[in-house]
């Protein structure tokens, strides 16, 4: 009897710490939401906000100042964005829009072509609903990176060209915007539809989700923003680099890697105290990774991906970012597993 009492007590007891562990990731998730996507949205609302004053200076004054100052200005706001490019989650993903704040990789050149047929006529965007029906390729900073910099484009010497320019900046912001006030208005169980069936709470489902988007968006960094470019597997081709005309591809990749610590530690608890709790070792693990994927980072050249380098050259020193990111994704796999999420296929994982 005494036996059973003790069975009982043990069964309990871990039955208690459960829902503990439970009710603290709840409150992880709202504090991720209020702490870290809505102060993220409102800064790249800002900094988008900014932008399309700039574009619009530069149209009423085009001169190297005011084009320096719009440059700027996007550099600013691609900065804003990579704090949040991880999360494809939520109003980003309504009316396309997480693709259309980046049409990239382009590697058939759309954006460009589009651009100059509204160049040659810009009044197609004064048109009601032009914006509703818009290829992605013409609606966010993509477009303004090639209206900013690509050679075909001259926004200070071709009035039609910054008139795109203007249209295109003033829609995105508009829609940043919106993305910011459909976050401030819903909590983020709103954004998921649970299948028929589920056990698994809103709560856990949506924490679930952006676990899984962390992971794959570490794909993406290894993948996309460093390998495929440099030729680590196969042809390089540099111009596949993000945002490689304003020369801000490997400052994405750093802001890209210190969002994740970011978002590892926000709120109280946060995910690291949550994951410290449960599999202390794991926790400790992912954090001594995600901390020596920044400092590696940290470590290439500034102009790694502008540099006269051989392709060899830039293969071996990307060789310890590529290693360390893969390291984190899998103690981050390691780490969410144990606690009970279920990560699916990681569809953009090249390896």
């Amino acid at each position: 009897m005494l036996f059973s009492k003790k069975a009982l007590f043990s069964a309990l007891a871990i039955i208690t710490a459960g829902q503990a562990t439970a009710d603290s990731l709840d409150v992880t998730l709202e504090q991720i939401q209020s702490q870290f996507i809505i102060p993220k949205y409102s800064q790249f609302s800002q900094s988008a906000e900014a932008l399309a004053t700039s574009a619009q200076v530069l149209c009423s004054a085009p001169s190297e100042q005011t084009l320096l100052d719009a440059k700027q200005a996007f550099i600013n706001n691609v900065e804003d964005w990579q704090q949040l490019q991880w999360l494809n989650f939520g109003p980003v993903t309504y009316f396309m829009r997480y693709y259309a704040y980046e049409y990239w990789p382009d590697k058939k050149g759309v954006t460009q072509r589009q651009l100059r047929s509204l160049s040659a006529d810009p009044q197609t965007m004064q048109a009601p609903k032009f914006w509703t029906s818009a290829s992605i390729a013409v609606r966010g900073m993509t477009a303004i990176e090639s209206l900013l910099y690509h050679g075909d484009f001259n926004v200070v010497a071709r009035p039609s060209d910054c008139e795109v320019l203007q249209a295109v900046s003033q829609h995105h912001a508009s829609t940043t915007q919106d993305v910011l006030n459909q976050w401030q208005q819903s909590k983020a169980t709103d954004w998921i539809f649970p299948e028929e069936g589920a056990t698994a709470s809103a709560e856990h489902l949506v924490l679930e989700q952006m676990v899984q988007q962390w992971l794959e968006h570490m794909s993406v960094v290894k993948d996309a923003k460093l390998e495929v470019p440099i030729g680590y597997k196969e042809r390089a081709n540099l111009k596949l680099a993000e945002f490689y005309r304003s020369e801000q591809s490997l400052e994405a990749i750093k802001t890209n890697l210190k969002s994740y610590r970011t978002l590892y530690h926000v709120g109280s608890p946060s995910l690291y105290d949550a994951a410290k709790a449960q599999q202390p070792e794991l926790a400790q693990s992912l954090e001594n990774a995600l901390a020596d994927n920044l400092k590696i980072a940290m470590q290439l050249p500034s102009d790694y991906f502008t540099g006269s380098y051989t392709q060899e050259q830039r293969v071996e020193m990307a060789k310890p970012l590529v290693s360390a990111i893969s390291n984190s994704q899998q103690r981050l796999t390691n780490l969410v597993t144990s606690m009970g999420f279920q990560i699916g296929f990681n569809s953009r994982d090249g390896d």
